[in-house]
């Protein structure tokens, strides 16, 4: 009898163990959102060579729900002096639709939001779930950027320059 009350201890013992384990594991994030802010000064709403990366840029990440659209998951952050920004995410969003969003600029000179053509929205969406094969824990989400408000002389050039490199 006695054996058997050490090995109930025991065994009690090593489910709470295991219980704790998964406490601290779900506390860890499960992904990492990664991606790139950037001043675009020939407000051509994509990255050039003049494109510059925004230091303390604030980003934020927001899953909703497919079908109510409610919000779900919400975290922000800060771009490093390299533009770069990292989002811890905890939990799998597989039903859910995420995107990192501009949230405020870093600078005067240029805060103005993309709102022609295909930028009327500047989002970067994000799958967040371990179920479609994606492997890994780092999501890599599409650069956003700032606009200054006047595009810089040097900017036909480069227009110019990219306008030569087609071959149609």
């Amino acid at each position: 009898m006695a054996r058997l009350t050490q090995v109930a201890l025991l065994f009690a013992g090593l489910l709470c163990l295991m219980c704790l384990s998964g406490i601290a594991h779900s506390a860890s994030p499960q992904f990492f959102v990664e991606g790139k802010v950037y001043c675009e000064v020939c407000r051509a709403n994509f990255i050039n060579k003049l494109s510059e990366p925004m230091a303390g840029a604030k980003v934020r990440l927001e899953c909703r729900e497919e079908e109510a659209g409610s919000i779900t998951y919400s975290v922000e952050g800060e771009t490093n002096d390299q533009g770069l920004y990292r989002l811890p995410v905890q939990g799998d969003h597989d039903e859910e639709i995420c995107e990192v969003t501009l949230v405020k600029s870093s600078r005067p000179d240029c805060d103005d939001l993309p709102d022609e053509g295909w930028a009327q929205k500047p989002v970067s969406r994000v799958t967040l779930t371990s179920h479609n094969g994606i492997q890994g824990n780092t999501r890599n989400a599409n650069p956003l950027g700032f606009a200054k408000k006047v595009a810089l002389p040097q900017c036909s050039e480069v227009f110019k320059e990219l306008a030569d490199d087609q071959d149609f």
